[in-house]
């Protein structure tokens, strides 16, 4: 059941004798009817009206002493199991994950690629020597710098790629761990 409260405020005048800027005189008007018992008088103007709609998909309530969202045993104040990393003494990774390369690494190799191309786009824009050794009057100037910036970006993009997939699934695998899911 939904409750309603209304607050109102009766009061036309401040405590300096004039009137309240606070209160609409619609508001007044309204405010008085309804502690009089009467029905209220309508407005001298027209009021605007808003509607709201909901899908009708609420989620229950849960009872009481029950949390919304499931909370592992460990978590749960007084609990005296430990979580699970304690419980396993500490050996997070399983024999498949000991050959993977961490998130970080690919994150790190994806800017150090991405900054490798575009700092060849600048070179060749600038006609600066590749790395202080091949001029810009050399033909393989423009195949060295081009390969850098044609395969740099792809490159940089898959490393970032796959950072985020494999930071994903590492954080899955410590929800797994934790219980959450």
């Amino acid at each position: 059941m939904a409750a309603t409260a209304l607050a109102v405020s009766t009061s036309s005048g401040s405590s300096r004798g004039g009137p309240n800027p606070n209160v609409r005189p619609h508001q007044a008007r309204l405010a008085r009817s309804l502690l009089l018992g009467g029905r209220p008088s309508p407005p001298r103007r027209r009021l605007r009206t808003a509607l709201a709609a909901s899908s009708g998909k609420q989620k229950p309530k849960p009872p009481p002493g029950e949390a919304e969202e499931k909370v592992p045993a460990w978590a749960k104040p007084g609990a005296e199991e430990p979580p699970p990393w304690a419980r396993e003494g500490g050996a997070a990774r399983g024999p498949e994950e000991a050959g993977q390369v961490p998130f970080y690494a690919y994150l790190l190799a994806s800017a150090i690629t991405a900054i490798a191309a575009i700092g060849s786009i600048f070179e060749y824009t600038n006609q600066r020597p590749v790395f202080g050794i091949v001029g810009s009057d050399s033909a393989l100037y423009a195949p060295i710098l081009g390969f850098f910036v044609f395969t740099g970006i792809p490159t940089s993009a898959f490393l970032w790629f796959k950072a985020v997939q494999t930071a994903n699934r590492e954080a899955e695998e410590q929800d797994r761990r934790d219980g959450f899911l």
